[in-house]
């Protein structure tokens, strides 16, 4: 599975998605900022190879990519949906005999007619069985089995320009991933084969409702953090963590948050963290872009990241999908991009 064959292409899709991140291609001149430059090479993680995607640009220049290259199979889970070009491409992978399979949220109504033009092409869009103030969350993608993109990022018309932080992954993290969305077409009805979990002690899958393994993966990351913890974040508001953010900060460690401006939640949990003497700053947009990441990393050596906010709903109610890599060249990649947020969001 993990062939000659997928080594070659990991290195290839670089040169496309350093190009990605030079070219302005349709993003707005106000919001174009020097991104941390790729690695030259994926970043092995124990038997995980990851490709970091930490900006839009990087981030649709990989899927482009994966979708035009696909040969067997496409699993799609996408809470927000709504690019023709890349349905397009979905479309013209099934023309080539590519199966493609997508899970998508009913409730999210601004997708509908782009999975709806899916359906009417033979795609298979099976529903998420959403529950009163929930929402399946997930972004993933993956692609013949073997490669699978992950993280944050929505395929909204306006997420090129939106903050979000993903990965390229080749490796058993992708089985892990899988099953994941095998399991999610079975909570929907539909008849799929659960394959075993497969052991990785580098990348850890952790999703929430079903489970809660996010929230206390977050917990833990913060109490065994020594050194330092930095956050970029759409919404940061959930009690448990604000608590055992104030803890750590009080206790000595360095406690440094972005958060996005356009969430009024935001606003109480800088005051409080700020009282605890972490350092918080709200992003300051070059253009209408918003703060879309929702990333931690702990002692610039374990990351964590993936689609869910720390927020009561995002740890409980929504069905969220995220990673926690321990692995210091990730980290590293990461906190460059934070880096430069929290520069520009000087007060």
């Amino acid at each position: 599975m993990y062939g000659p064959v997928h080594r070659l292409r990991l290195p290839l899709l670089l040169l496309a998605l350093l190009a990605a991140s030079c070219a302005p291609g349709r993003t707005p001149s106000t919001v174009a900022v020097a991104f941390p430059a790729i690695p030259a090479a994926p970043i092995v993680s124990g038997a995980d190879r990851l490709v970091p995607l930490p900006d839009g640009p990087s981030a649709f220049a990989a899927i482009v990519a994966e979708l035009r290259r696909a040969r067997h199979s496409i699993d799609l889970e996408l809470y927000e949906f709504q690019r023709p070009d890349l349905a397009a491409l979905l479309l013209d992978a099934q023309d080539r005999g590519v199966g493609v399979t997508a899970i998508e949220d009913p409730s999210e109504r601004s997708s509908r007619p782009i999975w709806t033009q899916l359906e009417q092409g033979g795609i298979r869009v099976v529903a998420f069985p959403v529950e009163r103030l929930t929402i399946d969350h997930v972004k993933l993608l993956i692609v013949d089995g073997v490669e699978a993109i992950v993280g944050g990022i929505n395929w909204g018309t306006h997420s090129r320009v939106n903050h979000d932080f993903d990965v390229l992954a080749v490796g058993p993290v992708v089985d892990n991933l899988e099953r994941v969305f095998r399991q999610d077409l079975a909570l929907a009805g539909e008849a799929a084969a659960l394959p075993v979990p497969v052991a990785d002690r580098q990348v850890q899958v952790l999703v929430t409702h079903p489970g809660e393994g996010i929230r206390g993966a977050v917990l833990a990351a913060i109490r065994a953090a020594q050194r330092s913890i930095d956050i970029e974040m759409f919404v940061l508001s959930d009690r448990l963590v604000l608590e055992a953010l104030v803890s750590a900060a009080r206790r000595g460690v360095r406690v440094r948050a972005v958060l996005d401006p356009t969430q009024p939640q935001n606003a109480a949990t800088l005051a409080e963290l700020e009282l605890a003497g972490a350092m918080v700053r709200l992003y300051h947009p070059a253009g209408d872009e918003l703060l879309h990441a929702k990333l931690g990393i702990f002692d610039r050596e374990t990351v964590l990241f993936g689609s869910c906010n720390w927020s009561r709903s995002g740890f409980t109610r929504n069905h969220e999908l995220d990673l926690l890599v321990r692995d210091a060249t990730l980290a590293g990649v990461f906190l460059s991009r934070l880096e430069q947020d929290w520069v520009t969001s000087a007060p």
